[in-house]
């Protein structure tokens, strides 16, 4: 089940009705099916945004006319949002770089974020270097290569190692990978120099290549990211914002977009490793054990 169901199954186990929509990555589209939801009188709009530019336009139109707009794992910057859904970009990074260091406290690493304009790319790579910071100024651990990585892209960070490696004789220990694909992408490439399973090798999302992968052994955690707690609590909020109620349960904290301190509220994520891959992913009900081994 898809984040946005799980979102419509709790919002209408409160009460409310639910209109689920999306534009195939078109902005344009994404614009023209807002203002259909205005004009039919939705009580407020929850927007994964593709452009910053028309989802600007989005939340000025409905600024107009007092609807609320909350922003859904995505910030908007420079615009005037009433609530932000998100993981924690903080602890993720904790999550990830605390692990590689657990497994290898002394050794050669290298990073790969995600897009450099993604502002969660930046600001979970600005977490993991505030974890990684004592152990390269202590001379622990030595930064072979650092780099984001344009659009997520599995080929992209693939391509970056390959060409490393081809230009270097030093290999890594670890790789801090941000994102689950580019993981799964970078092990057929640390397979033809026989590197597979030989480095630390993290990963984001869950995905299910890399659930096997860990299964594996081949890569060793993920961030676990608890789709049905994020959408439930969203759903939760955004009716207690429609009737007015307090947000005094939901521990908010404020993220500055450029515009204003946006009210925010966090989930952190869970860090799945081989040994508690069968109960977070399995017993939780993310994935069956046929599908994983």
């Amino acid at each position: 089940m898809v984040e946005s169901n799980y979102f419509a199954e709790r919002a209408r186990e409160l009460g409310a009705e639910v209109i689920i929509d999306q534009a195939d990555n078109n902005a344009a589209l994404q614009y023209q099916k807002a203002m259909e939801m205005k004009e039919q009188g939705v009580d407020m709009l929850v927007l994964i945004y593709i452009n910053e530019i028309t989802a600007n336009a989005i939340v000025r139109d409905f600024n107009e006319v007092d609807i609320p707009v909350m922003a859904y794992n995505r910030l908007l910057v420079n615009s005037d949002l009433d609530m932000y859904i998100a993981g924690n970009n903080q602890s993720l990074g904790e999550g990830m770089a605390g692990y590689a260091l657990s497994q290898v406290p002394r050794g050669n690493y290298m990073l790969f974020g995600g897009d450099k304009f993604d502002r969660n790319a930046v600001e979970l790579q600005a977490s993991i270097d505030s974890v990684l910071a004592p152990s390269i100024d202590n001379g622990q651990i030595n930064i072979l290569y650092k780099t984001f990585t344009e659009n997520w892209d599995p080929k992209n960070a693939a391509f970056e190692l390959k060409q490393f490696l081809n230009n270097s004789e030093t290999h890594p220990d670890v790789i801090i990978s941000c994102f689950d694909g580019m993981s799964h992408e970078m092990l057929d490439v640390l397979s033809e120099w026989d590197l597979d399973g030989e480095v630390i090798i993290t990963g984001q999302d869950a995905q299910i290549e890399s659930v096997q992968d860990i299964a594996a052994g081949k890569q060793q955690m993920t961030m676990y990211h608890p789709f049905k707690e994020i959408a439930y609590t969203a759903a939760d909020v955004a009716v207690a914002l429609i009737k007015g109620d307090k947000l005094d349960d939901f521990n908010v904290v404020y993220t500055d977009n450029g515009f204003k301190q946006v009210p925010t509220v966090q989930i952190n994520s869970i860090l799945v490793t081989r040994d508690n891959l069968d109960e977070v992913l399995i017993e939780g009900g993310v994935y069956t054990r046929d599908e994983v081994y």
